[in-house]
């Protein structure tokens, strides 16, 4: 086994990584960084929303919502974009992200973000997203900006605690219909150590995609929804992120590998 240090605790640890291919980017830049050998392969592509008059008209009367909350950074990022285009002066509602990097995206684009919850996952979303709305006294509905699938726990949260809300999918997420056979080729030759998921689609087409060529490749998952997704699709996750997020999927697997290094 290769020395490794404190500044390179993945060191020739090989990982595959799924996530969408403008956000593998970083994501590589970071393991690389701590001595890992990565390769990314795009689970899914975000298409275009499967409604655009409907999200045309939501976003040209923002101001008749309490609030408008985010539940992925692809979701801030395609608002950004569709926002810049109109050019209508109209007051901003609250402003609400399911996580820090989703924060960090509305921010970039010069919007304040007023809370996000505690957990990033949905369930902590739907809690801080009742008692934010409860506190303020608000009426008005509140807009939900997501992709055109994802878990319903926030509108059936919202549905039994009397709160209007209106679901905007303002983009697809879309599946990669087929592997990459060299990557395939790998898997069953046990090239790679890790795959990560970060999020349920993906974790469902690792296992569509790449579950018969598995072998000991060991499953990261960023959350627990994606861990129990994972699990119903019939992949085995060895290491879950306690911060939902990649640094807190990094953190999971630098934890892991240190943990069966020791133990050699």
């Amino acid at each position: 086994m290769p020395a490794t240090s404190q500044n390179e605790p993945l060191k020739d640890i090989k990982l595959l990584i799924t996530r969408a291919e403008h956000q593998c980017g970083p994501f590589a830049q970071k393991l690389t960084s701590l001595g890992a050998r990565v390769t990314s392969h795009p689970m899914i592509r975000i298409g275009t929303a499967p409604n655009p008059e409907k999200v045309r008209d939501c976003l040209m009367r923002l101001e008749e919502f309490a609030m408008v909350v985010f539940l992925s950074q692809n979701a801030a990022s395609v608002f950004a974009n569709e926002l810049s285009q109109h050019q209508q002066k109209q007051k901003m509602p609250l402003f609400g992200a399911i996580g820090s990097g989703t924060r960090s995206r509305l921010e970039e684009s010069g919007h304040v973000v007023e809370f996000v919850p505690e957990q990033s996952n949905s369930e902590s979303m739907a809690e801080t997203l009742i008692k934010q709305y409860l506190a303020g006294g608000h009426s008005r509905p509140i807009l939900i900006i997501r992709a055109d699938r994802g878990s319903a726990v926030i509108p059936s949260a919202l549905t039994e605690s009397g709160i209007s809300f209106v679901e905007l999918p303002i983009y697809r997420s879309l599946d990669r219909p087929e592997a990459d056979s060299s990557v395939l080729q790998d898997l069953a030759d046990g090239q790679f150590d890790w795959i990560t998921v970060t999020s349920s689609a993906i974790a469902s087409n690792v296992a569509r995609l790449f579950g018969n060529h598995l072998g000991s490749t060991k499953i990261a998952s960023i959350s627990p929804t994606t861990s129990a997704a994972a699990a119903e699709a019939g992949l085995t996750v060895s290491a879950e992120a306690t911060t939902y997020s990649i640094d807190g999927l990094i953190e999971a697997v630098v934890r892991q590998v240190e943990c069966e290094r020791a133990s050699e």
